[in-house]
């Protein structure tokens, strides 16, 4: 089909003759006879106002590709971006609800760890290798392989009231002092292990073990005045029984 026969589609589509179509578009009767007829090109005017006065789709006018109104192929581009959304809000409900399903399944796996003998709060003390109990945790509650986390009794009062005598803690391994810098860990001292806010004084290449109990002093440790002073790692969960 040639612009001149889309030009006449367009006009029988509007049931004008050749005269009114001609007036419409503020140019000549014979004009109109001559573009039909495909002996001269509409002008930009004519164009112009076939695409604003009539919504005539110009892609169309001009090579015959796609729908004659422009505003047909905005409802198609239209429906097309609605099936799109839907789609993409169907896909993202039912990725949350994998997601959800997995969490789910992950939070009924439960996992035991044995509590592995005492640590002070309070002055360093020994540590034996005896299970004094054994707590049960949630799968939601660590993050990483169970692996990753030991579990020790609270002795003394050097934390409270945060952390109390005949607590349970869950501490998660770690040896990076500058990343614990700040955080309540349990460290090691000569075999001995305590759990205290740990402050690094790089400045001085000094550790302090702070207690929150203002009645406990630091404990300031110089590292080459002990055999081993090695970092356990951080406090990630509390378990407290209420009488």
């Amino acid at each position: 089909m040639t612009t001149g026969e889309r030009l006449k589609s367009i006009r029988k589509g509007l049931k004008l003759i050749q005269l009114d179509f001609a007036e419409c578009l503020g140019v000549k009767a014979s004009a109109i006879s001559q573009m039909e007829n495909g002996h001269i090109k509409p002008s930009l005017d004519t164009l112009y106002l076939l695409t604003t006065k009539y919504g005539i789709n110009l892609h169309w006018l001009l090579t015959g590709n796609g729908e004659m109104y422009a505003n047909v192929m905005d409802k198609k581009l239209e429906d097309t971006a609605q099936s799109f959304s839907k789609i993409k809000n169907f896909l993202t409900d039912e990725l949350m609800n994998i997601v959800k399903a997995k969490e789910n399944a992950q939070d009924s796996q439960v996992f035991d760890i044995p509590v592995m003998g005492e640590i002070a709060a309070g002055l360093p003390v020994e540590t034996g290798d005896n299970i004094l109990d054994v707590v049960s945790v949630r799968r939601s509650m660590i993050n990483g392989v169970i692996d990753d986390y030991i579990s020790l009794r609270v002795n003394g009062h050097s934390m409270d009231p945060f952390v109390m005598h005949n607590d349970v803690v869950i501490i998660r391994k770690s040896q990076d002092w500058g990343r614990l810098n700040g955080l309540i860990c349990a460290v090691r001292i000569d075999g001995s292990i305590t759990l205290k806010k740990l402050a690094l004084d790089d400045k001085r290449k000094l550790i302090m073990l702070m207690s929150i109990n203002e009645e406990y002093k630091p404990i300031l440790i110089d590292p080459n005045e002990h055999e081993d002073v090695s970092l356990i790692g951080s406090l990630h969960y509390l378990l407290r029984k209420l009488q």
